[in-house]
């Protein structure tokens, strides 16, 4: 079954958010679920305010539009057009080609630690059609030579050139991307405030009654629970480990989050890293670019920017927190024992 995990870690967190949401909400208050299977994952929406059901069904609309220009598989996709355009030139829609400009801004800003062009390397792993084997280190040089960010060109407003033999893939900022315009689909058809799961990928949206906080879980990548919560007001809260696609051979576990420059998977400190903010395009690179470099480097990248709070598991055990989520940031009941440490 494909990402199976991710599809059980999804629900897990959304069970769990939806008895806390629900607990401080107000019984007249008009709420609407879905759950739908898109974007190769589960997709659950709860709406809130008299509009819901109309919200619902244009966010429905919406992922299902853009799923169908993203998908690096679904053939006429504009991701699929430009992969096999030989170098050529593509036209494609505004959609595609602010998320191609925001993945690139991302590499930029993470000096390739988040790259979009890995997706041939990705393919000899197996992690794109869960084929999974080890693949030469001639085959990953070969491929390597293929990746880049730089080798993306973008002309505006529309044209997106790649050379021939380099594909992109956008599975790791589309559902932060799509979750943005999600909330923007649902506000505007009148949902006062609302949260959408998108297989672990969670966006919060609105005002609750009285000024209440959302309240997300963060999973454990071993037992499967959460370990810890985090009250956040209209934000994305994206979780990266090396837990959600990973096979093992001959006794060594591989895992779908790669190091750009080697094409091998990242090695790091880090278990799992959760990100969170109001740009929910750039938290999902943002939450493979700290994994990839390690929690000294989330430190640093975030003290830079300042745009975006996190919360590591480091493999020791011990959890580091940003600053900026003092107050918000809670271990569950059975993780009391562990470490906190704020940064």
């Amino acid at each position: 079954m494909k990402n199976h995990r991710i599809q059980i870690s999804a629900l897990l967190i959304f069970a769990m958010l939806w008895g806390l949401f629900l607990s401080g909400c107000s019984e007249k208050t008009s709420k609407e679920t879905a759950e739908i299977y898109a974007l190769d994952t589960i997709v659950n929406i709860t709406a809130y305010g008299e509009n819901s059901t109309n919200a619902i069904e244009n966010a429905k609309a919406e992922i299902m539009r853009l799923e169908k220009l993203f998908s690096v598989t679904r053939e006429g996709s504009d991701i699929s057009r430009i992969n096999s355009a030989k170098g050529e030139s593509v036209r494609v829609s505004e959609e595609t080609f602010e998320l191609i400009a925001a993945a690139v801004d991302a590499a930029v800003l993470t000096q390739g630690r988040f790259d979009i062009t890995l997706c041939g390397v990705l393919k000899l792993w197996g992690f794109t059609e869960e084929n999974y084997r080890v693949p030469s280190k001639e085959e990953i040089s070969r491929e390597l030579e293929k990746t880049g960010y730089e080798k993306i060109a973008l002309s505006s407003p529309d044209e997106v050139l790649v050379p021939d033999g380099t594909k992109i893939d956008l599975g790791g900022i589309a559902k932060g991307y799509i979750g943005d315009r999600l909330a923007e689909v649902m506000k505007s058809a009148g949902c006062e405030y609302g949260v959408i799961s998108l297989g672990g990928n969670v966006r919060t949206f609105g005002e609750k009654e009285q000024g209440e906080s959302f309240v997300v879980g963060i999973q454990h990548p071993q037992s499967g629970g959460y370990f810890a919560t985090l009250q956040t007001g209209e934000a994305s809260v994206i979780t990266s480990g090396a837990y959600q696609r990973n096979f093992t051979e001959n006794g060594k576990t591989y895992h779908h989050i790669l190091n750009s420059e080697t094409g091998y998977p990242a090695e790091s400190d880090i278990e799992s890293v959760t990100v969170t903010g109001a740009d929910g395009a750039l938290c999902d690179a943002l939450s493979t670019a700290l994994f990839a470099g390690g929690s000294s480097y989330a430190e640093k990248l975030q003290e830079e920017l300042g745009s975006f709070e996190y919360v590591i598991l480091l493999k020791d055990g011990d959890v580091l927190v940003s600053e900026g989520l003092k107050g918000k940031f809670s271990l569950s009941a059975d993780y009391q024992n562990l470490n906190i440490r704020y940064i």
